[in-house]
């Protein structure tokens, strides 16, 4: 081994010449073999160029440089002195690695190959090492990414945590309440308190015009006049006149004398006396504009058993059956119109309570005549026919039924489903006769019977056919909304509620379409009826567009009508129950808000689900009047008018409910100074203030307001936009006949008189009297706001959204024109004409007063 000669000498570097070669630490080993191949330096070429010629050096073979094989170390380490060899050799220069002879690294592994800490190509679907080892593969996002779709996912759920606490801030009482105001009000931005002072905890009233709602001022006892009158509630429109004529008493005194003239103490002293006059001077019976005073005759001469003429009966019958009917679904009438003619072609003896209940539909179908009076009334009369002046006078069915039964010791027996039906039309006759006081008795008698036989609660016994059911729950509903009714016009407490019920809503079909498939099916499935058939109340966002389009399959019917009509009665009275009330008194400022935010999203939910058929308005999602079609006095072309007419009232009438409480003069001067009131256009779109985040209201383009308005000023501006959208839907020259045909004539003059007080209201809350001659419309000309289609399509600006005086102002002529017109048919409104002409008079000089 020792003689061997050295295959590799070693090579000796100079410094310069190590500085030159240009090695790495993993580089090349320092022993290379004189017929390698591999390029040698410059230096070292230039100084060995006799024993290594530049010409013999071969090409340059990289792959082959690194493929070379090298003798084992024991083969290199033998004497160099056995073989006279250059004693330096050139040394190649290290070339650069490759990027493309590096191996290459995902940029993120799949998870799978990250946990077993391997390398991954990043192959898409699967990589290579999990196709190999037969691994699910999967890749995750990157941490931003991550962190991305985690804080999309946190802030929805806020958002529906926030969006329930202020849901149950309505519901709690007490510290728990408060509890939940300071988290919200600690979430919100600092820039979000424009409207910190109505939304202060130290509030303790609802709104200004609440603050005695738990009051009685005068003794109600005093007088025979006052008994009859009764209570009047905060939310009742003669509440409203009562305090229109104590401020415009109010404001003469303060003209009579100039307070700079008193002391301190005797302005305090003035103004104490001035209070307590007011409250003795204007009692409430007198700006009462029901008859309530006035009493009933009792004819004690009639027949009980006795009949109209068959012609005349028949004419009774049509009429409530096809006017009344259809908002008060009493009876059933599938049965009760075959017994009507079964009883007229066999002369039989009814029950009593069965021919209480006829009379009562005679009085009824006679009143609607009367009203008519168009040729189908008292002139129509033939000389081959045989009834008298007697026939025509709907009191002698009233006492007819009265000795039937409600008379002697008939209230001493024990009810039943009959006896309930002629308490209910009862009360519903009062109503219409403008015998408030008492109808609000008979109604009560007809609440409290329809409890003892439990038909307010779901009815599941088999036993009993599923038409009866129906009717029993139709029988129920209609004693809801006469009793809603009622609540809404004297303001006094009531006794229904959507807590006393679980009777689902009326089924949409009429009786004979009960055997078709789909009614069937709400029969026999609960859980079925009891998802298309939810109030308003208490659906979900996601339940309500389902029964939207389940309500826009179902034929339009009676039945579809009165559907609709009790849905938006439970939420009106939902809100008579909570804000004008006395638990509505100890609500905070915060929690009044938060309540008419939740029932006008709940007014809105019901507008967007009412079918094609009876909408009243341009858009599903937005409530402006549309009533072009029908707005012509003795309009009977257009399908389904009354019932457009009958919700367009309703539904107005609920907005002005829901946002008077904030109708004071402090919210309509704050909107009069962001605003030019010398602006005679307004819009028609009354719209309730929208929560924030919901943009499917008022998709158009929002006018812009340098100055945004509180939001009770936005609700007091809507009040006012609802009342001239209530007056909009009366045809602009008055026809009681067009009232009594298309409209709810049992109620029409509360609705009226509702919105005409509220715009009285709005006058007087001004920050100057207005002048009429300058801000009034000419008389006789149309009042119909630019926002209705009857006017043209209006444009979304400041100045058309809200309000001006002269809008204002042409509205209530309007309905002064109205109720003139009517009074001279009905002593109701003729007493309500007087009233509202001197509250004009006062609150705008020289207006002539319709």
């Amino acid at each position: 081994m020792e003689n061997i000669p050295k295959l590799y000498p070693t090579i000796e570097l100079q410094p310069h010449d190590a500085a030159n070669a240009g090695f790495k630490p993993d580089g090349l080993s320092a022993r290379v073999p004189p017929g390698s191949g591999l390029p040698l330096s410059p230096s070292a070429t230039s100084q060995n160029s006799q024993s290594a010629p530049f010409s013999s050096v071969p090409p340059y073979r990289p792959a082959a440089a690194y493929e070379r094989s090298y003798p084992p170390p024991h083969q290199s380490s033998a004497s160099s002195s056995s073989r006279d060899l250059p004693a330096k050799v050139a040394i190649p220069r290290a070339a650069p690695y490759s990027v493309h002879a590096q191996r290459l690294r995902s940029a993120r592994a799949c998870e799978p190959c990250r946990q077993r800490k391997i390398k991954c190509d990043g192959d898409k679907p699967v990589c290579r090492q999990c196709q190999e080892n037969r691994v699910p593969c999967s890749y995750l996002d990157v941490k931003r990414v991550r962190d991305q779709k985690q804080l999309g996912i946190l802030a929805q759920r806020v958002e529906r945590y926030e969006r329930l606490l202020r849901d149950l801030e309505t519901e709690v009482e007490g510290v728990a309440a408060r509890r939940i105001r300071r988290t919200l009000k600690a979430a919100n931005q600092p820039g979000a308190g424009a409207e910190d002072g109505d939304l202060s905890d130290s509030s303790t009233s609802s709104a200004g015009s609440l603050t005695a709602i738990d009051l009685l001022e005068e003794d109600l006892n005093r007088s025979e006049k006052t008994r009859a009158t009764g209570y009047f509630g905060k939310n009742s429109e003669v509440s409203w006149m009562q305090k229109l004529e104590g401020e415009a008493e109010k404001r003469g005194r303060q003209i009579d004398f100039d307070p700079e003239m008193l002391g301190d103490d005797q302005q305090q002293q003035q103004q104490k006396q001035q209070q307590q006059q007011q409250k003795s001077d204007i009692p409430i019976a007198a700006m009462s504009y029901h008859l309530d005073d006035l009493g009933i005759p009792l004819m004690d001469d009639v027949d009980p058993y006795a009949l109209p003429p068959k012609k005349l009966a028949d004419r009774f019958f049509a009429a409530y059956m096809e006017f009344v009917h259809p908002a008060f679904q009493v009876v059933r009438k599938s049965i009760f119109v075959k017994q009507y003619w079964q009883f007229f072609s066999q002369p039989s003896n009814p029950p009593r309570r069965w021919l209480a209940i006829l009379n009562m539909i005679f009085a009824l179908g006679c009143r609607y005549c009367r009203l008519l009076n168009d040729g189908a009334g008292l002139n129509d009369k033939d000389e081959d026919d045989d009834y008298d002046d007697g026939d025509w006078n709907d009191l002698v069915y009233l006492n007819r039924a009265r000795k039937l039964c409600l008379d002697g010791n008939v209230l001493f027996e024990h009810t039943d489903l009959q006896q309930i039906q002629v308490e209910t039309l009862v009360a519903l006759y009062l109503l219409a006769l403008g015998q408030i006081n008492r109808a609000s008795n008979f109604a009560g008698m007809a609440f409290r019977s329809a409890l003892s036989l439990g038909i307010n609660l779901r009815f599941e016994d088999e036993r009993t056919h599923h038409s009866s059911k129906e009717a029993r729950g139709r029988l129920w509903w209609s004693i809801y909304v006469l009793e809603h009714l009622l609540t809404a016009t004297t303001g006094r407490a009531s006794c229904v509620g959507e807590w006393l019920t679980s009777a689902p809503l009326p089924i949409p079909f009429e009786e004979e379409r009960f055997d078709t498939p789909e009614a069937v099916r709400l029969f026999r499935d609960p859980r079925l009826r009891l998802r298309h058939l939810k109030l308003s109340l208490f659906e979900t966002e996601d339940e309500a567009r389902a029964k939207a389009q389940w309500l826009a399959g179902c034929e339009p019917s009676p039945s579809l009508f009165f559907h609709c009509l009790v849905d938006l009665a439970s939420i009106t009275q939902a809100v008579l129950n909570k804000v004008y009330s006395i638990q509505g008194l100890r609500d905070t400022a915060a929690q009044f808000e938060q309540r008419v935010r939740k029932y006008s999203s709940k007014m809105d939910s019901w507008l967007s689900k009412l079918p094609a058929a009876y909408s009243f308005t341009t858009d599903p999602n937005n409530d402006t009047l549309c009533l072009d079609d029908i707005r012509e006095p003795r309009a009977s072309s257009s399908p389904f008018t009354r019932e457009r007419v009958c919700l367009a009232f309703t539904y107005y009438s609920a907005r002005i409910t829901i946002s008077r409480p904030c109708l004071t003069p402090t919210h309509i001067k704050s909107s009069c100074s962001s605003k030019n009131t010398t602006t005679t256009s307004s819009s028609s779109s009354y719209t309730s203030p929208d929560p924030p985040k919901r943009p499917h209201r008022h998709k158009g383009n929002q006018p812009h307001h340098p100055h945004p308005p509180s939001h009770r000023t936005s609700i007091s501006l809507t009040c006012l936009r609802a009342a001239c959208a209530l007056i909009d839907i009366l045809p602009d020259h008055p026809d009681p006949v067009w009232l009594a045909r298309f409209a709810p004539w049992w109620s029409i003059l509360h609705y009226i008189m509702q919105a005409t007080t509220a715009l009285l209201l709005g006058l007087s809350s001004y920050p100057a009297p207005p002048n009429a001659a300058s801000a009034s419309a000419p008389d006789g000309t149309s009042t119909s706001t630019p926002g209705s289609s009857v006017a043209g399509e209006a444009t979304e600006t400041e100045t058309e959204t809200d309000p001006t005086i002269a809008t204002v102002l042409a509205h209530t002529r309007k309905a002064l024109r109205w109720l003139r017109r009517m009074g001279g048919e009905e002593a109701a409104a003729r007493r309500a004409f007087v009233l509202c002409e001197r509250v004009v008079r006062r609150i705008v000089p020289g207006e002539p007063g319709g």
